[in-house]
């Protein structure tokens, strides 16, 4: 039978419409019964979650205000003072504020992630450091509302962060392992992505929060020359790096300030394990072998250790061996080493709370930041022997 008038088959009751995302909120708003025929329906939350209007009621300040300072859009010299600032952050924290991340990265432009490049070789094992480093980036930017990405990258970098700056995954880029000709500032300062270094800064004007591998170089020499040493292994990584120059600078110091230039051996040739492995068992068997050790890393220190284990050379009895702590798990390795500690999870909170000011939309001052490294005696250094 066919249809005889009325309301056509296909046009029965009308369709509801999908919910709408407040930007500003998580929660749908939909429509609620009547809205849309008249009969006297209002939009209702299905449930009800912080708004910014709780937020500036609770603080005192506009609706606006509260959107612009959350979202990173300071008005500099217009917006409220850097305490009302805070307040917000804490009221909004306070309060659990969640706003809906993907209806503002639309309509902000922004991802609320940030991107740290990573080296892998083939067997697809990280350095000690990185541990360290990706561990505390994670759990500062998350206290900032941020995540952190992490992107795998070949030797030369240039094509990974052209395709991060294209595509905009990311709202900046965490730089590591800086090298003395840095070509990856300029990169990202032509392409227009925001970014932090974590380490020494490789010319001045840029924001960088790193360690101070100078002092370093000069407190392990310092230390060692203190227990009476003078024959003494410098094993740095290599000059190429930032810090590894830095470390250099503040070995060649210490070795003028004490009398030490002819006495103590430096090297950077060798640095993975089985090449200090094989250094070591070579030194000790010759005349005059150093009678204490400074091992630029975990690794380095690892092949130290085995080396004079293998040839039945106490530590410290007859050779003291200070290395650098970069990953918390070299405390529980035994003997138990003295260290260098250069604080990496410290500098690179420190290096994520700043990147995360500087997206928030505060004036930063682009200039290096050092921490200072913190000498921890375990018992793996002592007086030299009497010979």
């Amino acid at each position: 039978m066919g249809n005889c008038g009325g309301i056509p088959a296909a046009q029965g009751r009308p369709r509801d419409k999908p919910p709408v995302k407040d930007p500003d909120t998580s929660t749908d708003v939909s429509p609620s019964p009547g809205a849309e025929d008249g009969t006297g329906g209002t939009p209702a939350l299905r449930k009800r979650s912080t708004r910014l209007e709780d937020i500036a009621l609770r603080v005192g300040v506009s609706r606006s205000e509260v959107s612009r300072v959350l979202n990173g859009r300071i008005r500099e010299g217009r917006s409220v003072g850097r305490a009302k600032q805070e307040m917000i952050w804490q009221v909004a924290r306070e309060m659990n504020y969640q706003p809906n991340r993907a209806a503002q990265s639309l309509a902000r432009g922004k991802t609320d992630s940030v991107a740290l490049l990573l080296k892998l070789d083939s067997r697809r094992e990280l350095f000690p450091h990185y541990h360290e480093i990706v561990g505390a980036l994670t759990y500062t930017l998350n206290e900032w509302g941020l995540n952190l990405m992490l992107v795998q990258s070949d030797d030369d970098q240039t094509p990974t962060l052209e395709r991060l700056a294209r595509a905009r995954p990311c709202d900046a880029v965490i730089l590591t392992d800086m090298q003395v000709d840095d070509p990856r500032p300029d990169l990202l300062e032509r392409m227009d992505l925001p970014f932090m270094i974590r380490g020494s800064a490789p010319r001045p004007g840029l924001t960088a929060v790193g360690m101070d591998n100078a002092a370093v170089g000069y407190k392990a020499i310092e230390f060692l020359k203190r227990l009476g040493h003078r024959r003494i292994l410098f094993q740095n990584i290599g000059r190429s790096f930032m810090a590894g120059q830095r470390r250099w600078e503040g070995f060649q110091k210490a070795c003028e300030e004490f009398g030490l230039t002819d006495s103590v051996r430096y090297e950077d040739m060798f640095y993975k394990e089985d090449e200090m492995y094989a250094l070591t068992r070579r030194l000790f068997s010759e005349a005059d072998p150093p009678t204490a050790i400074f091992a630029a890393d975990e690794f380095a220190a690892f092949g130290v250790l085995r080396a004079l284990s293998d040839m039945g050379i106490a530590v410290p009895d007859r050779v003291s061996v200070l290395t650098c702590l970069n990953a918390r798990f070299m405390r529980r390795i035994q003997p138990n080493l003295s260290v260098i500690n250069v604080r990496q999870d410290e500098v690179a909170a420190e290096a994520g709370r700043t990147l995360a000011r500087i997206l928030r939309g505060e004036n930063i001052e682009a200039r290096q930041t050092f921490l200072s490294p913190i000498l921890e005696e375990h018992g793996s250094c002592a007086p030299p022997p009497a010979r």
